[in-house]
């Protein structure tokens, strides 16, 4: 037994002593691109703690398991957890998946500014410091007849600032029916509370009139303030005011009417086959004083926030204290503005990627998914699409889709697996993909996914 134990010693010591130095094992060939990759101080951090184990578990020095290790323990120190995601959900403007898509080309246009120094805060004319939020004046004038713009880094964030500077310690007036909860368990009350601003409610869940503002407004009230209904409607037994009244009650009482429009209407929806609503362009002719609304939903920007109207008003939320914390980058500056020139030479359903999808005729998506299925046990189904982004919540339009056969849940999770991963639906037990949702740079992506997916399940 002593001969046995002394003879186990010497082998695990003879084991130990095998392994190379930190400084060998760096210096081998093998080791060389990882080196290039992640440098030589991490990488040499990553072999000491890989030897640690080796040693730990009294193993033999492998230099391809020690390869595999540390690669695998520099890939995850270094890497995000953000990928690009292939969205076949029937969702275009998907709030979980980023939003709105941006053009390459766009992108590219904007990356000039993004990628050398700007006159982000430079007025080029004197030589001297500038300022920011002057950059998309023009453009907001152009599109919107807006007299003074500004930018900040959400839509909530601009609604809070502009209560910051309009009405903080006095009343705003808001419909009952209107204090909606975003995604996220963003409310409206907490916003308008975080902006230093009172709350006063009027009228009833389903039914607001203008007299209801009218007779709520007193010496205290700062704003009528109306809010879009995000993600959902109220239907039925129901009464709301129109614009023209809530401006007339606004200019009769002297107060100001500002809009959280949300969504960021530049052009009607109509043509796509949702219903008409006014444009953020049409409110303010109307009368609205100030409209706050996203830049990454309808305008199919990156994130933003847009505060438009009255010089008045606008001059003052440029003044305010919480503008500094609050107000967007020269990367959002410079993509957000492509975007609105998009609008603004009528190239939208060109350059803007959401409009590209909404304006895809049936037969051109039908197309598009026979394509995609060829040679895979793949169906086509008619669908509905949503737009998404709390913009119409009750709405679809007619679409096409990719029925793929199998286990519905298995499939979802099986996709959602890809690299890069493929969001899809499961409705009634079947797992589809949404064609109206794809880009063009997701369709071979796609389509090898369908036949190495669906013969995995086939076998």
């Amino acid at each position: 037994m002593r001969k046995t134990a002394d003879s186990t010693g010497d082998s695990a010591a003879e084991t130990l002593r095998a392994i190379p130095s930190v400084e060998r094992i760096l210096s081998a060939e093998s080791f060389a691109p990882l080196v290039d990759s992640f440098g030589r101080r991490r990488v040499k951090d990553a072999v000491v703690e890989h030897l640690s184990v080796v040693r730990a578990n009294r193993d033999a020095y492998r230099e391809v398991d020690a390869l595999s290790a540390v690669r695998g323990s520099l890939s995850f120190a270094t890497a995000s957890t953000l990928r690009r995601v292939i969205n076949g959900t029937g969702v275009i403007i998907h709030t979980n998946l980023g939003r709105s898509p941006i053009d390459s080309a766009l992108l590219q246009r904007a990356s000039s500014v993004v990628t050398g120094y700007s006159n982000l805060e430079f007025d080029l004319e004197q030589g001297e410091r500038g300022k920011r939020d002057e950059h998309l004046a023009s453009l907001c004038y152009t599109l919107f007849g807006s007299e003074a713009a500004v930018l900040t880094n959400n839509n909530a964030a601009g609604t809070l600032l502009l209560l910051a500077a309009v009405a903080s310690g006095r009343d705003v007036l808001v419909s009952r029916g209107e204090l909606v909860e975003i995604g996220g368990a963003f409310r409206v009350p907490d916003v308008i509370e975080q902006g230093g601003a009172k709350l006063r409610e009027v009228g009833t869940t389903n039914r607001t009139r203008a007299s209801d503002y009218a007779e709520a407004i007193t010496k205290k009230t700062a704003a009528m303030l109306r809010v879009h209904r995000s993600n959902f409607d109220i239907v039925g037994f129901t009464e709301t005011p129109s614009i023209e009244e809530l401006v007339n009650v606004a200019r009769t009482k002297k107060v100001p009417l500002l809009f959280d429009e949300g969504s960021g209407r530049v052009v009607d929806l109509a043509p796509y086959g949702f219903a008409p609503h006014d444009t953020v362009r049409e409110l303010l002719a109307k009368g609205v004083d100030v409209v706050t609304c996203s830049t990454d939903k309808l305008i199919g920007a990156t994130q933003g926030g847009l505060i438009l109207g009255s010089e008045a008003f606008v001059s003052r939320v440029r003044k305010h204290p919480l503008m500094r914390a609050l107000r967007a980058g020269k990367e959002s500056y410079a993509v957000i503005a492509e975007t609105l020139r998009a609008f603004a030479v009528g190239r939208h359903e060109t350059d803007v990627p959401i409009y590209r999808m909404l304006a895809t005729p049936i037969d051109a998506l039908r197309e598009r998914a026979r394509t995609l299925i060829a040679g895979t046990r793949c169906t086509i189904v008619d669908s509905q699409c949503a737009l998404g982004g709390g913009t119409t919540p009750t709405e679809t339009i007619a679409s096409i889709a990719i029925e793929v056969p199998g286990n519905a849940s298995a499939l979802y999770d099986r996709f959602l697996a890809n690299d890069p991963p493929i969001a899809g639906r499961v409705q009634n037990d079947r797992f589809t993909l949404e064609v109206r949702t794809l880009l063009e740079d997701d369709l071979a992506p796609l389509s090898l996914s369908l036949r190495e997916r669906v013969a995995q399940s086939a076998g």
